[in-house]
């Protein structure tokens, strides 16, 4: 996948850090040593112990002095500040002191987010240029991690340590168009790729009509013409467009980290927004968690980047105010959109929101992002609390079926074709006359 490039290119960081001198481990064994003999020869009268300490003091006194150096400049440059998960960036590291220096160790320490090369640089002077390769596990907003400056002055005798933070760096979910994208079941009266049972201009043939005032000369068919002793035309199929609307359900947060399900919903929703701006339709997104947040459909390969950075915030800090799709406006979800829906279906809210979307005449497909891997079931009661579960979970699914919601495991996803809308399997297109069952969809 080519990654966009941001209006304002990040540029490299330059940092001004003061040094902080304090005495090194050499200067203090020297000092403890040779304060130590000099102690006890003053306190034991043993004068050939000042043998010993005489050296000792003599080079604290000669070489142990103040450093002239007092700032490093650290000039930190990222590759680039997007990339998706698993793809490495560089980080390079340029330290440099304003006076002279016995050694410069860098070295740099990666979140647990983004993992960095162990590589430590060692030179010998107040120059020194360090170069990682950043490896992102996970993707979000994330900072590569901090620069480590550690200098050791001429005599050895003082010891400073700086520590940088490293630039901020987006991080995409992998996102792959799929092999087959099924088409909306409603398209709008706009130029696209799908084939409408509409008659106009087109380029897929659908039969033969007589001509009519009006018509285009172009399309006359001669040769039926001519079999038919009156003008025929070539009927096509109009070409229109679909809208698309992914919406991410990150109320609840469960599984490992990287493996979660809002970890999930986000990678699985990035495909299917890849998928159909591919094939040129409109897409836009919604997301509701803490917050609740919404991009317009529309097309091009621009509108991924947009979609990507609205399910980045997908995962923020929680809050106490319960989102609803009531407050979406009208231009984020057009009339007869399809809905592709990521959620694990255990809140109501969640649930109550897909309800919403169908009575508004919008066809809706839920993917269901939970899984059972990992459940470590031991003894009769825990049998028994998963079976009630899992019929927990049936319910809410029939419920949402009966209301003409189709309810698809993630697993359909997992072998690169987006096959929900099988022919005959189609969500239904009219309104909603009754909501069965009560909150939480169970019937």
């Amino acid at each position: 996948m080519t990654l966009g490039r941001s209006a304002d290119p990040q540029r490299p960081r330059d940092t001004t850090v003061r040094l902080r001198w304090s005495p090194s481990r050499l200067t203090r064994r020297l000092t403890t040593a040779g304060g130590l003999a000099a102690a006890v020869a003053a306190f034991a009268a043993r004068p050939g112990l000042l043998v010993f300490a005489a050296p000792l003091l003599t080079a604290l006194a000669l070489w142990v002095r103040r450093p002239r150096a007092e700032t490093l400049q650290v000039r930190l440059d990222l590759e680039r500040p997007q990339t998706t998960e698993g793809l490495p960036v560089d980080l390079q590291a340029h330290v440099a002191a304003d006076g002279p220096l016995g050694s410069l160790r860098v070295a740099a320490r990666g979140e647990p987010q983004v993992a960095l090369a162990d590589h430590v640089l060692v030179a010998l002077g107040p120059v020194a240029d360090g170069e990682w390769s950043a490896a992102p596990t996970r993707w979000g907003h994330w900072v590569v991690g901090t620069v480590i400056a550690e200098a050791t002055s001429v005599h050895r005798g003082w010891d400073a340590r700086a520590v940088v933070q490293a630039p901020a760096l987006t991080v995409y979910p992998p996102a792959t168009a799929a092999a087959r994208v099924p088409p909306p079941p409603h398209l709008r009266a706009r130029l696209g790729p799908h084939v409408s049972r509409t008659s106009g201009a087109g380029v897929e043939f659908t039969g033969i009509r007589p001509y009519q005032a009006g018509d285009p000369v172009r399309r006359v068919n001669w040769t039926a013409s001519s079999k038919a002793d009156e003008l025929m035309l070539n009927e096509y199929a109009q070409e229109r467009m679909g809208d698309v609307v992914v919406l991410v359900d990150s109320i609840h947060d469960l599984g490992p980290a990287g493996a979660s399900t809002v970890d999930v919903s986000v990678r699985s929703a990035a495909v299917v927004a890849q998928s159909y701006l591919a094939v040129a339709d409109r897409v836009g997104v919604v997301a509701f968690g803490s917050a609740l947040r919404w991009l317009t459909p529309t097309t091009g390969s621009r509108q991924f980047y947009r979609v990507v950075e609205t399910l980045l915030q997908a995962r923020q800090a929680r809050t106490y105010v319960d989102p609803s799709v009531d407050r979406i406006p009208l231009a984020a979800l057009p009339n007869g959109a399809l809905v592709v829906c990521f959620s694990p279906l255990l809140d109501s809210v969640a649930v109550e929101a897909v309800r919403d979307l169908r009575e508004r005449a919008h066809p809706v497909v839920v993917v269901d992002v939970l899984t059972e891997r990992g459940v470590d079931v031991r003894g009769d009661e825990d049998q028994l609390a998963l079976r009630i579960w899992r019929l927990e979970r049936a319910a809410v699914r029939r419920s949402l079926e009966r209301i003409g919601v189709r309810v698809v495991p993630h697993a359909e996803l997992d072998d690169g074709s987006l096959h929900w809308l099988r022919p005959g399997q189609e969500p239904a297109q009219g309104p909603v006359q009754g909501r069965p069952g009560g909150v939480g969809g169970v019937g």
